[in-house]
């Protein structure tokens, strides 16, 4: 469909003639029963997937989320619109790129037929597009959970401005904090000055509208497309020994993407969210070893765990693509949140993966051939 044709239909059109102005990708019906398939499989396990969200205590907002197409923040868009909508807003949910790229195949995106029925509209265009495509449209809120640099976040700021948004969220990264010897990361700590996403919330800092930041770690929930859980119910299924760099005691953080929504959903209409920064995390920590332990739990089998020294590492094998994690104390706390937003996380990780390894298990990923060389090779460097 024509997306500037897109951008421009009134917002009160209802949800199935939103649904049907968009052409659904090639393959998107075989991927989609697949998806309700799993799906199935996962509320079974649990009623999770909807969003439990009461009525926003806020008037209703017209809000713009430009959603990445790739990588686990997808989800967070995806959930975002989900929870607002529910909440009585009117979102639209702008993807980067083409609507006929094969990623739209895959979820979240596959899952926007929930979207739409819900009321959110969604469309396609890049940011510096959004300009011309949706020139002359208002929004209160608009969201960038897709940009990491200047280049990319700085024409939708640009945009925000043109449309009279009073807020601006962007979704930052907890990545950006320096490493600490006294975890956990809190709101004002140490950050790495080069970084892209640093860069951005100072310029954003200087517009005219009411910026806030939040920064996510890992997440995980109904919608990921990003190995995390994935990567430990691969190996547990398989019956094979689960390496984990250092002692295991190490500290993460692994969130729903819904408590992200909610978090950022709290800060719509609220002043007190103005210039500050948030960690979009969930308030417990899990150790390395304990992922292991809580995956395999929800797998139903009992893990054999390898650790091993990341200074002793077999050659041509990198710790960043031999586990999913940094292998360092890397925990965020939403303190900010906390105490600023009135916002509390529902969601708890044992639940989470018992939800994600019903879907694993639907999707047939348990089932199909995989090689594990890293693995193989730190293991025989182990043994030794």
């Amino acid at each position: 469909g024509n997306v500037s044709a897109d951008f421009h239909t009134r917002t009160n059109m209802s949800a199935s003639a939103v649904c049907h102005q968009f052409r659904a990708p090639a393959g998107a019906g075989r991927i989609r029963r697949a998806a309700n398939r799993s799906a199935r499989a996962a509320k079974r396990v649990s009623a999770r997937a909807s969003p439990a969200v009461s009525a926003a205590s806020v008037s209703p907002r017209k809000v713009l989320i430009v959603n990445t197409n790739g990588g686990g923040h997808a989800n967070i868009g995806f959930w975002l619109a989900k929870t607002l909508a529910a909440q009585g807003h009117q979102v639209t949910l702008n993807v980067v790129g083409e609507q006929d790229d094969k990623k739209m195949q895959k979820p979240p995106f596959s899952y926007f037929g929930e979207l739409t029925s819900a009321g959110v509209r969604t469309v396609w265009a890049n940011p510096g597009d959004l300009a011309s495509k949706a020139s002359g449209e208002k929004f209160d809120v608009v969201v960038d959970n897709n940009g990491k640099d200047l280049d990319s976040v700085g024409p939708v700021a640009d945009f925000a401005v043109a449309a009279g948004a009073s807020q601006f969220f962007f979704v930052s990264s907890a990545g950006m904090y320096k490493p600490t010897a006294t975890p956990p990361h809190l709101e004002g700590d140490a950050v790495k000055e080069s970084a892209g996403h640093n860069q951005v919330e100072s310029m954003l800092a200087s517009k005219p509208f009411k910026y806030s930041s939040f920064r996510p770690q890992y997440f995980t929930g109904y919608g990921n497309n990003k190995d995390c859980e994935e990567w430990f119910f691969d190996r547990l299924v398989r019956g094979r020994p689960v390496p984990v760099p250092g002692s295991g005691d190490q500290l993460s953080v692994v969130a729903h993407a819904e408590d992200v929504a909610t978090m950022m959903a709290a800060a719509v209409g609220n002043d007190a969210a103005a210039g500050q920064v948030f960690n979009a995390v969930t308030n417990k920590a899990v150790t390395l070893n304990g992922m292991v332990e809580i995956c395999a739990k929800a797998a139903g089998v009992t893990p054999t765990i390898v650790n091993y020294d990341v200074n002793d590492m077999p050659e041509g094998v990198e710790v960043k693509k031999a586990f999913p994690f940094r292998p360092i104390h890397f925990y965020s706390y939403p303190a900010k949140a906390l105490e600023v937003l009135d916002w509390k996380p529902k969601h708890d990780l044992a639940t989470d993966m018992a939800e994600r390894f019903a879907f694993y298990k639907a999707s047939g990923r348990a089932d199909k051939e995989m090689a594990f060389e890293n693995d193989d090779k730190i293991l025989n460097h182990v043994r030794r």
